[in-house]
């Protein structure tokens, strides 16, 4: 009878640890693994290794699992079967396979996915000592398999940005973090996975200063665009960097020594990174330098854009908008046949303040003027519009932020004699 009990206890027992580490292992996270690791550091990479490769460990539990069940069952049985007789053997293995059910899967499995946490530190190093000796078994259980399972290596795919991603849509939908939080960790991710050209101004939008300038011309240039930091290229070469100038040095320079027009005696080094760099990569070089810019070049050296830390920063964060980023939308009478309005004013709103012959359109008056001229016109440029007359007087940043609007009658045709 005695060993009976023990045949019992000893076939539950291990069953029940092995469904307990199942469960365990593959419950258990790897955020979890990370938090683990500040506590018990090699467990934690032993861990990592396991659930990266995790058929493997699973394979090593369900061996001794079904040996044991299937062994125990048996010898529990013979030795029932010789005690008790044939008569309740059958009420003997129904009762032993609902105690395997409720002891051996039900509630191991079910403690091993609540108590993960606490389990995966006291799991992990016995689990990789077993499956390491049971590894020539499990390769020839896997060379068995693979006809079913094809031939491709069967690992479970770990990524700890997905995971992140999960877990902060979970706290998200929880109302534990904002969605403004939820896109900042969001845009962080795609971040350490994007390149330098993914968020490079191009090389046809960099506004610069040439080394023909003199500072007065290199001032009114700075003022137009409205940038504090413009690089200087030599001779209007973009391929030929000399460094950078801040428009503070050109004003103070101006001020102290105004007869020296130079613009190199002011320039500074600038940082010079390929496109194809990564952007933390590039985060590291701007502040270990202490540059807030960088231009950017291919392989074969050329100039391709150009990259500041505001970019690095709005790829986090979003656009990032001043008062010069803004087109305004206001529209002053000048006179009765001349008005001034802003970049930003949609057509139908001009039309109906003016009175002007216009579109009735949603468009504001900057994209309908690049539109017209087929690309961003220059500042004093004239468009003719019917009898509409437009002057660009201002442009900040690649925007038209100010214009002229006349009306003027179309021009009579000369009176024939007769």
């Amino acid at each position: 009878m005695v060993l009976l009990i023990l045949c019992i206890v000893i076939a539950l027992g291990v069953s029940f640890l092995c469904s307990l580490t199942e469960a365990c292992l593959l419950s258990v996270s790897l955020a979890e693994v990370a938090e683990l690791a500040s506590k018990k550091p090699r467990a934690a990479a032993e861990l990592r290794k396991l659930k990266e490769n995790v058929q493997q460990p699973i394979a090593a539990i369900l061996i001794i699992n079904n040996l044991v069940n299937i062994i125990g069952a048996a010898l529990a049985g013979a030795i029932f079967s010789d005690l008790f007789g044939n008569r309740w053997l059958g009420v003997f293995s129904f009762l032993f396979a609902l105690a395997i059910i409720q002891w051996s899967e039900f509630l191991p499995k079910t403690l091993g996915v609540i108590y993960k946490r606490p389990l995966a530190g006291l799991i992990t190093l016995p689990l990789a000592y077993i499956t390491r000796a049971l590894r020539p078994l499990v390769f020839v259980l896997e060379r068995f398999s693979r006809p079913f399972l094809g031939r491709g290596k069967h690992k479970m795919a770990v990524d700890p940005l997905n995971e992140i991603m999960v877990l902060t849509h979970f706290a998200s939908i929880n109302k534990l973090i904002s969605p403004e939080q939820t896109n900042l960790v969001a845009r962080s991710i795609r971040l350490s996975q994007s390149q330098v050209q993914d968020i490079m101004v191009g090389r046809d939008e960099i506004k610069f200063l040439s080394t023909t300038m003199n500072l007065a011309e290199a001032l009114v240039a700075a003022h137009i665009h409205h940038h504090t930091r413009y690089i200087l290229v030599q001779d209007g070469n973009l391929d030929e960097v000399v460094g950078y100038v801040n428009v503070k040095d050109i004003v103070s320079a101006l001020q102290i020594n105004p007869k020296d027009p130079s613009l190199k005696g002011i320039a500074r080094p600038l940082l010079s990174v390929r496109s194809a760099l990564l952007v933390p990569d590039l985060l590291k070089e701007l502040t270990r330098g202490y540059q807030h810019m960088a231009v950017v070049r291919n392989d074969h050296g050329r100039t391709v854009g150009l990259v500041t830390l505001e970019d690095v920063v709005e790829s986090i964060v979003g656009e990032i908008e001043d008062e010069y980023d803004v087109l305004p939308t206001y529209v002053y009478p000048i006179s009765e046949v001349r008005f001034l309005a802003g970049g930003g004013v949609s057509l139908s709103t001009l039309r109906q303040k003016t009175g002007l012959a216009l579109p009735d359109q949603p468009d504001n008056l900057h994209d309908w003027l690049c539109a017209l001229h087929n690309g961003l016109p220059p500042i004093e440029h004239a468009m003719q519009f019917g009898d509409v007359l437009f002057i660009v007087r201002k442009i900040r940043r690649s925007r038209i932020h100010e214009v002229v609007v006349e009306r003027r009658p179309p021009t009579q045709p000369p009176a024939m004699k007769g």
